[in-house]
């Protein structure tokens, strides 16, 4: 599937799961769920994607800024909600997950990002510095990629370092599927966001 989709796609699961009640909590379930929705294509090698992980760099520290401007103009610290120990154990939890991102981008496409080892090891990592409501959505959405790449015909190599490929071979990754996806995904989360709306607060 293209990007986009897996970014709608994770980012509807998320929102279902987590159900965030407050401004806070839904920027943070957007904003980890886009990245899981993500990381696992740092093993792009085509001449458009390559830098996915250069994007994905810029997209942190995009994210850090963001949040301290939130937290000046509206006094929102997204910072405490999200980190679960000391400033050291978040830190150290960025910078493991920057250099297995790194890792990832080196490796073959569908491959270790792609696996159940990659996903786990991408979330113990967070798991190590960052509360649930990081944690969740970051697993769910890197695990949703993982699910709707199954259904793509090249197939993933889901038990790396295994180099067998599962596939349900029903699509291609930017194919009629792909696209109806995309379309279902994004009405399905305004809709969602809508209703969240009704019951959110600032």
């Amino acid at each position: 599937m293209e990007k986009k989709t897996h970014v709608m796609c994770a980012n509807l699961v998320s929102l279902y799961l987590m159900k965030p009640d407050n401004i806070s909590e839904l920027l943070i379930t957007c904003g980890v769920a886009s990245l899981g929705g993500l990381v696992p294509d740092v093993d792009l090698k085509d001449s458009t994607s390559d830098k996915l992980f250069d994007r994905l760099m810029t997209s942190l520290i995009t994210i850090v800024l963001m949040s301290f401007l939130i937290k000046y103009f509206f006094d929102i610290d997204l910072y405490c909600k999200i980190k679960e120990y000391d400033i050291f154990s978040y830190l150290i939890s960025v910078c493991l997950f920057i250099i297995l991102a790194y890792f990832g981008s080196k490796s073959s496409h569908r491959s270790f990002t792609h696996s159940i080892l990659g996903l786990f090891i991408y979330t113990g990592i967070l798991f190590y510095g960052f509360e649930f409501n990081v944690v969740i959505p970051y697993f769910v959405s890197h695990l949703s990629h993982i699910v709707l790449d199954l259904f793509n015909k090249k197939g993933i190599a889901l038990f790396y370092p295994s180099r067998f490929r599962f596939s349900l071979d029903l699509c291609e990754s930017n194919g009629k599927v792909n696209k109806f996806l995309f379309i279902l995904f994004s009405i399905l989360i305004v809709l969602y966001l809508v209703l969240l709306g009704m019951d959110i607060k600032v």
